[in-house]
């Protein structure tokens, strides 16, 4: 056994102390920084937070010792049990990752916490699949150097953000919840529409978005992943002849999946919370942004016009930021639409609903190419950047119908 493979083993077995040394559990993660160099950051890392829990104990914040176990056991059990010293070259080594570090993170949690946790099993199993998700996206996502850093802080901050008190649904729905969604990664990767950061990043978008809205919710936010694949690869021939093609045959990125789903996820957590038809109208805006921008980009790029640039209306060339044609505002009113009629199906608002997705679409595809135009030009925001205010943008369009109609 390496040594590095026993000292990582190590530093996970330290949450065995946790119940009976408190505090003092980071004696042996001190010894390790000194007596294995290459396990100096994640000592320190885990050490870190070992100290930050107990020292927020005096505060009105509290960060729970039993969630600082399950960062412990990402980076440790779960990165030795994937045999994943370096990044994943598939999704295979993380979802071996994911499956370890829930399944241990449950025990973990259960030996750390109070005595009353295991009376809310469904919370354990939540945090416990969480901080493996956000471990295994971290992981997967991160350079050799950040990970032993990235790994335990990130799935703590996470699992940390969403303990709140919250009424989640029985055992039986969460687990048909996971097989849902994990069944939608996979899926996706196979076809090669996501590769897999991007297909962690939809598992943890698709779970928080149905336990905090419901499932109808994500099927309107996959109604955007879906479309957005789709009509990636239409004309791409031409799109590559032109050399305006999506990179890698049209595989989407993690960064691709949060920069569009932030905001709709905000809106469904924020829904959850406060329960106000607000975050519906907000959450219809981002998503039918979403929507439209990636239809009128992928559409609107194949006319046979040239673009016009936005803000001085000159012809450009296809694939130039800030250009627009009217095939693209046909297209990202056809995609507005769709996300708000397929609300009205799936029961969620009426036709003031459709009004807000439609009107916050086609705004919001118009900001965007305004910001593409302006701030991605000079080298401000990327692409993704420009993809996420957008959605805010059209967010709060939806929101500015709802209270006009209220």
């Amino acid at each position: 056994m390496k040594r590095e493979t026993a000292a990582r083993m190590g530093a996970g077995m330290t949450v065995l102390l946790f119940p009976y040394a408190g505090v003092y559990s980071i004696v042996p993660l001190i010894a390790l920084f000194f007596a294995e160099r290459k396990m100096r950051v994640l000592s320190a890392s885990l050490a870190f937070l070992l100290l930050l829990s107990f020292g927020l104990r005096s505060t009105e914040l509290e960060l729970p010792l039993y969630l600082v176990a399950v960062s412990f056991v990402a980076p440790t059990f779960g990165a030795l049990a994937a045999g994943a010293s370096g990044i994943f070259r598939d999704l295979g080594r993380s979802l071996v990752y994911l499956t370890t570090t829930a399944a241990v993170g449950v025990l973990a949690i259960l030996w750390t916490g109070p005595p009353t946790i295991g009376a809310d099993p469904e919370r354990v199993i939540f945090l416990a699949t969480l901080g493996g998700l956000s471990g295994a996206f971290l992981h997967s996502a991160s350079t050799r150097g950040e990970r032993d850093f990235a790994v335990p802080f990130g799935s703590c901050m996470v699992i940390w953000l969403f303990s709140f008190d919250y009424p989640l649904p029985d055992i039986q729905y969460m687990a048909g919840i996971y097989i849902f969604a994990l069944a939608l990664g996979i899926g996706a990767y196979r076809m090669k529409a996501a590769d897999a950061e991007a297909v962690l990043s939809m598992v943890i978008v698709c779970l928080l978005v149905i336990f905090f809205a419901d499932i109808f919710w994500f099927l309107i936010l996959l109604s955007f992943y879906l479309l957005g694949s789709g009509f990636t690869r239409y004309k791409y021939a031409k799109k590559r002849q032109l050399r305006i093609a999506q990179s890698r045959g049209g595989v989407r990125g993690y960064k691709n999946v949060y920069s569009n789903s932030l905001v709709p996820l905000a809106m469904a957590v924020l829904y959850g919370i406060y329960g106000s038809d607000i975050f519906v109208f907000a959450f219809l805006g981002s998503v039918a942004t979403a929507t439209g921008d990636t239809l009128a980009s992928e559409i609107g790029e194949t006319a046979e016009s040239k673009p016009r640039m936005i803000t001085t209306l000159r012809t450009v060339e296809p694939g130039v930021d800030g250009g627009v044609t009217l095939l693209g505002q046909a297209a990202s009113i056809c995609g507005s639409l769709f996300t708000g009629l397929l609300a009205v199906a799936a029961g969620m608002v009426g036709a003031w609903g459709v009004a807000a997705a439609l009107i916050g679409g086609f705004l919001g595809t118009n900001f965007d190419s305004l910001l593409g135009a302006t701030f991605q030009a000079r080298g401000y925001l990327s692409n993704n950047g420009v993809n996420l205010v957008a959605t805010l943008f059209g967010a709060v369009v939806g929101a500015a119908v709802w209270m006009a109609v209220g």
